[in-house]
């Protein structure tokens, strides 16, 4: 079974993980290319099981970046917000993003000025982008800050300071200066999963890994951190941004 192959000096485990239904090994150093090879064959079937299972998923799911965005794709559900499926409607005026919650859709108001481009080009692309990643953040920054401190009151768990940016592979972060990032994409996951993130990262304030006392401590906050795990497993090949 091919694989992508990721050292690390820092790593002292290896993981195996399936995303976009490629199979990525990710190990120390010291770690030989024999044993990887043999877990690899080991895990076969379960990682067959998990190919085969994203494979369905991409064929239900609706597509989720703008990198072919044209015509025909506005007004077709391409993108998640609160974990479910949205259209994009773009249309021109005052430059606005509305989200529709009844409807599922977010409809991206560019300046006129854009509309001679057609909807298919570079420059329009890369606008809509940019206007949606602005909202993502506008609006996953107020949740955040909002349940962050109502978090930190039930577990008597205070970061330093917080920051909400883009990531590319991870929904928060802590640091041992007691710092919390938090990933503006998490706009698309429910709420209640955004929940467990914050939850998550206050408890590494505590446990700096993932040791059973730091899953004991989030259980004891967020008795559902399980299902929540599975949800982002699940639709982790449709919460990407390009």
């Amino acid at each position: 079974m091919e694989y992508q192959l990721i050292r690390s000096a820092r790593r002292k485990t290896v993981a195996l993980q399936v995303s976009n239904s490629k199979v990525i090994v990710r190990a120390p150093k010291f770690v030989n290319t024999t044993y990887i090879d043999s877990l690899i064959k080991l895990k076969t079937t379960w990682l067959e099981q998990k190919i085969a299972q994203q494979k369905k998923q991409a064929l239900l799911s609706p597509q989720y970046t703008l990198q072919a965005l044209d015509a025909h794709q506005i007004n077709k559900p391409s993108i998640y917000i609160d974990g479910l499926p949205h259209k994009i409607i773009i249309d021109f005026g005052k430059k606005c993003v509305i989200h529709n919650k009844e409807d599922n859709s977010i409809t991206v108001i560019l300046n006129p000025r854009y509309q001679r481009h057609g909807l298919s080009s570079d420059l329009v692309i890369a606008k809509v982008k940019s206007d949606l990643e602005g909202w993502f953040k506008e609006s996953i920054e107020s949740y955040i800050k909002h349940n962050l401190a109502r978090y930190s009151q039930q577990t008597s768990l205070y970061s330093t300071s917080y920051k909400v940016r883009k990531y590319k592979a991870r929904w928060g972060s802590c640091n041992n200066r007691g710092e919390l990032s938090f990933n503006y994409l998490l706009k698309m996951l429910p709420n209640w999963v955004v929940d467990y993130v914050i939850v998550h990262e206050l408890c590494h304030l505590k446990y700096m890994n993932h040791s059973n006392k730091f899953w004991l401590l989030v259980a004891q906050y967020f008795p559902k951190y399980q299902n929540a795990k599975q949800w982002i497993s699940e639709h982790q090949a449709f919460l990407r941004w390009p």
